[in-house]
């Protein structure tokens, strides 16, 4: 019995001297410096999906926004679920040999082990799983924003676990695998213009046209009905917030700590102020007032401008393209009523045509292969200001391919998802004018919004409190009051 023991203890033992021999082999390229700034980029970015919602929220009217920063948290644990379980795997797979979609030899964290992602790497998988989730859940958030107003909840979160699946899995496999089809072109994407922000612009757009206008602008209205958003105070907070975690998140997706990552973080200061001065000059010499929606606007087109370009423009080359970028959202304010689609949050004419004029001209006309070099290990080709004229035609490649997918893919699964019982996308009527909140939560911004919405129930507070379960507020005494639009 002694010697058994005896022979099991030493077997452990042996095990564990491998193991540890192992670590030390596995882990012997990882470097603190780069572990610490990855992990403070993640705590940093994730604030930018409940920034997202309150950028939204106070654009619209505030009948619906409990609804739309409820989406928020939702959106965050839907799509971190769906990273773990197979999203990881299917856009980072490193074992793939498919140039369209990766694998799901890492689905669940499976044979992910103590070592990097890549060979080499500084950073272990694990931080990485978590830096890059925050990728597809902002991308996703972003263009389920059209919820607004109109759409239900419940739905939208079943589109955003099929979205991040088929649409945005492939869409960054393509851009950043080895083995991703548009890399090997030598189309160039550093932080997200293409997977992020063109792809969630565009989706954004196809949910809108699939959702459908508003009731008001539905009601014969030949233009876009002039809704006031109910607290421009906080699209601020919400664009303060954006604005901050994006210096983490363009930086941080280099994975590493060099002079590159100080350039990527300038770049980004510099694109988002430059962008912000020129869209809210350019609106006033338009309208003849100033706006602190236009500032918020411009913020966001000039950090989605530099998100594709960051690591491979010169300082001065963040700002053009910036300032080309903010005249290209702010000159196209009207593609909502050009198109006819009520794409309430505007997200295709920031995020979509915003993510393509960076990708065009900061990388296809200015990217440099000095500020790539900085890192000490990329290398590039340069745009066009370095005489390499097949870099636009990759762009705009990337571009056309990212768009028809994401249009055409979204829109079947709205329409697929839609046909499901008890996932109808669009609210009635009723519900609309109703406002979100008091359809489908329990909580609104405070117990007077019924009244903003022509529903007074004075005689039951509790239902505006949240704490009567009833979705039907004319099953309530009620009286019909003059409806504003607050």
């Amino acid at each position: 019995m002694t010697y058994q023991n005896s022979a099991f203890a030493s077997a452990v033992l042996l095990r564990q001297k491998r193991a540890l021999e192992n670590l030390e082999e596995a882990t012997a390229t990882f470097v603190a410096a780069d572990m610490a700034y990855v992990m403070i980029c993640t705590v940093a970015v994730f604030i930018i999906t409940p920034a997202i919602g309150l950028f939204y929220g106070g654009m619209i009217r505030r009948k619906s926004v409990i609804q739309l920063l409820t989406q928020t948290y939702l959106v965050t644990s839907v799509i971190t679920i769906q990273w773990y379980l197979m999203g990881y795997s299917l856009a980072c797979s490193t074992t793939s040999t498919n140039e369209f979609i990766g694998n799901f030899r890492m689905g669940a964290l499976s044979n992910v082990d103590e070592g990097p992602l890549f060979e080499d790497g500084s950073i272990p998988s694990i931080i990485y799983f978590t830096f890059s989730c925050f990728f597809p859940i902002a991308t996703v958030q972003i263009f389920l924003g059209a919820i607004a107003e109109r759409g239900r909840l419940l739905p939208s979160l079943v589109l955003a676990f099929l979205w991040a699946t088929i649409v945005y899995c492939p869409l960054a496999y393509w851009a950043w695998s080895g083995n991703g089809w548009l890399y090997k072109l030598g189309e160039l994407d550093f932080a997200g213009g293409g997977p992020v922000h063109i792809a969630s612009g565009v989706a954004s757009l196809s949910y809108s046209f699939f959702l459908g206008r508003r009731k008001e602008w539905k009601d014969g209205s030949k233009e876009i009905p002039h809704l006031k958003p109910h607290s421009p105070v906080t699209t601020m907070v919400g664009v303060s917030l954006i604005w901050m975690a994006w210096l983490c998140f363009n930086s941080g997706t280099l994975i590493s700590v060099n002079l590159r990552t100080g350039y990527i973080m300038a770049n980004t200061q510099l694109a988002a102020a430059f962008a912000c001065l020129t869209f809210t000059v350019t609106d006033f010499l338009i309208t003849g007032k100033w706006s602190i929606m236009a500032a918020c606007d411009g913020a966001i087109a000039g950090l989605v401008a530099i998100t594709p370009c960051c690591g491979f423009v010169t300082t001065w080359g963040a700002a053009i393209t910036a300032i080309v970028t903010a005249l290209a959202c702010r000159l196209t304010y009207g593609v909502n009523k050009w198109l006819r689609i009520d794409d309430v949050t505007y997200s295709f004419n920031l995020h979509g045509i915003g993510g393509m004029v960076g990708s065009i001209v900061g990388c296809g006309l200015l990217a440099s292969p000095n500020i790539t070099a900085l890192d000490g290990a990329s290398s590039i080709a340069g745009g066009w200001i370095w005489h390499h004229w097949e870099q636009m035609g990759y762009q705009i490649a990337g571009i056309c391919a990212i768009t028809a997918y994401t249009f055409c893919v979204t829109y079947i699964l709205c329409f697929g998802i839609d046909k499901i019982p008890g996932l109808k996308m669009r609210a009635s009527e009723e519900a609309e004018e109703m406002g979100m909140d008091l359809y489908e939560m329990a909580e609104t911004v405070d117990e007077f919004v019924g009244t903003t919405s022509g529903y007074y129930n004075p005689g039951n507070v509790e239902y505006f409190s949240g704490s009567n379960s009833t979705n039907e507020p004319e099953n309530k005494s009620t009286s019909k009051v003059e409806s504003k639009d607050v």
